[in-house]
């Protein structure tokens, strides 16, 4: 189910034992040394530290020429297939990160459908005292980190009744009530339904479902 290279990347940092292994963040400047206590920038700084791993191992791998598009990582030539994205949570608490933005998911499926067989490569990690920990990671397709939520079918961050981001289930404790989706399909159901039901949108779930399935899907 997970790409080939994915894979191989998870396997690898479990073979090297990176769960329970343990570094630091640092920065130097006028002859002051100061270890980062603050989890704001640890997403990006990890990010970054895995490219560099790659490299050291001779994975191959490219970045967009834009660090916010998707995906983060390109793991072979090809722009459709290969993806990797990368997410961080501080493991004190249960998943919280933004997965993609809901408005612009949704349109960039209809020029991008293949952004939906993207693989998640996610680290859960604690920072106490500038000491960062990773405590475990996990290889995720995204219909595995999502679930429906009580207001609507795909669990989303809501501001006044407008949703902006989607959000992950918490796939660290498996926590009970809504359960994740079974398959890519249920998550496509999944964005149709939440547009239908989902008010500031002037376009129906029924119509960028149609919309969707016409680019070959």
């Amino acid at each position: 189910m997970y790409g080939e290279k994915s894979r191989i990347i998870y396997d690898t940092l479990i073979k090297n034992h990176l769960v329970g292994s343990e570094g630091s963040i640092k920065i130097e400047l006028l002859g002051v040394s100061y270890l980062v206590n603050d989890k704001s920038s640890i997403g990006n700084l990890i990010q970054e530290w895995l490219g560099a791993w790659m490299l050291k191992n001779n994975i191959y791998f490219r970045a967009p020429d834009n660090s916010q598009e998707f995906p983060d990582f390109y793991l072979d030539n090809s722009e459709i297939k290969n993806l990797l994205e990368v997410k961080c949570f501080d493991f004190s608490a249960s998943p919280n990160f933004d997965i993609a933005n809901f408005d612009a998911y949704i349109r960039s499926l209809l020029t991008k459908p293949y952004r939906l067989d993207a693989d998640y490569l996610i680290f859960g990690y604690t920072l106490h005292n500038g000491i960062l920990k990773i405590e475990n990671i996990w290889l995720k397709k995204i219909w595995e980190i999502t679930c429906p939520s009580e207001q609507f079918s795909l669990r989303v961050q809501v501001k006044q009744g407008k949703i902006f981001n989607i959000r992950p289930y918490n796939f660290k404790n498996m926590s009970q009530g809504y359960k994740p989706f079974g398959s890519k399909r249920e998550f496509i159901f999944a964005l149709r339904n939440t547009l239908n039901e989902y008010k500031f949108r002037n376009i129906s779930g029924d119509s960028w479902y149609k919309s969707f399935l016409s680019v070959g899907n």
